[in-house]
């Protein structure tokens, strides 16, 4: 019996286990980050176990990862459809994304317009020529979008005034 209460069979699911828990001790991940990173050091592994034994004593968890990377990233300022994209590379299923992304009860359009109005501090000028009030305006849209914001949040975040934005909160 090993100290951590696990009997292993071999030195070799100790050292995975260990492996994994140093990983996990660093921040959360989804089960496919950990068998990404622990493939290479450990190639004929019985990952399935590994998992199971994780699980069970609550060290990982992808609803867990989900929903602490959504939280992370809407801090940075991304929007829903880059975190559910992000959350799908990293191995989680449509219904743990649309759960975490759900539980955040984020304003994607506030959100959006804050994050225009920090990359660009003034608005597009109407004194500019209408051609170039165009190219300005598509130029923070593809910021936007880059950022992961649908069309509905940009467009709003393109129209509205700072004074509006900030008009029911209390500065």
């Amino acid at each position: 019996m090993s100290p951590s209460g696990l009997s292993f069979t071999t030195d070799s699911a100790q050292a995975l286990f260990g492996a994994a828990l140093e990983l996990l001790s660093r921040r959360e991940h989804s089960r496919l980050e950990l068998r990404q990173k622990l493939a290479d050091k450990f190639p004929s592994a019985d990952f399935e176990a590994l998992f199971a034994r994780l699980q069970e004593l609550n060290y990982q968890s992808d609803r867990r990862f989900a929903e602490v990377f959504a939280r992370s990233r809407v801090q940075r300022g991304q929007g829903p459809l880059r975190i559910r994209r992000e959350l799908q590379q990293r191995g989680i299923g449509n219904d743990l994304i649309a759960s975490a992304l759900e539980q955040l009860e984020a304003d994607w359009y506030t959100l959006a317009a804050e994050q225009m109005q920090r990359k660009f501090r003034t608005p597009v000028s109407a004194a500019l020529p209408r051609a170039q009030q165009l190219k300005e305006r598509a130029r923070r849209s593809r910021y936007l979008a880059y950022r992961g914001f649908p069309a509905d949040a940009i467009n709003w975040a393109l129209d509205v005034k700072e004074s509006d934005l900030y008009s029911d909160q209390d500065l």
